[in-house]
């Protein structure tokens, strides 16, 4: 045997500590790409309580004053214009995250990622239905 050629027990050794890094870098990419979407999540929620809250807000400042509210410069808002451009944003941000980490996903399950439960996808559904929802009793 020559020296410094390697051994059939080597290459196979060294060809599965290969594969398991591969296999552990897709597994690590594909949880960045759950905590990327989980935190579009959050913000998606934050966006959509806080434009909710924000135009309930103007709406009982409205009925309390009995006229529109007049905000900066003189310029009168109407009461649920800043709230449902803020409901708007966060439903639309996180219906983009959700398509975007989607075809993320579906591109490394060529890189050889398995089929696996994405909880973050579970989770940002019924938060994009919240946001439909609050942005349709706003606009109604």
């Amino acid at each position: 045997m020559e020296t410094g050629a390697p051994s059939v027990h080597t290459t196979d050794r060294g060809t599965l500590l290969a594969e398991q890094r591969t296999a552990l870098a897709i597994e690590r990419t594909f949880l960045a790409f759950e905590r990327t979407l989980m935190a579009w999540v959050r913000t998606s929620l934050s966006l959509i309580s806080f434009g909710f809250t924000l135009a309930k807000f103007f709406q009982y400042l409205a009925q309390q004053r009995g006229s529109p509210v007049v905000g900066f410069w003189g310029h009168t808002w109407a009461s649920d214009t800043v709230g449902l451009s803020m409901v708007g944003i966060g439903t639309f941000a996180l219906v983009l995250a959700v398509v975007q980490h989607r075809r993320r996903v579906l591109a490394m399950r060529t890189q050889g990622l398995e089929q696996q439960w994405n909880l973050a996808l579970w989770i940002a559904a019924p938060v994009a239905a919240l946001g439909v929802f609050a942005f349709v009793s706003l606009f109604l």
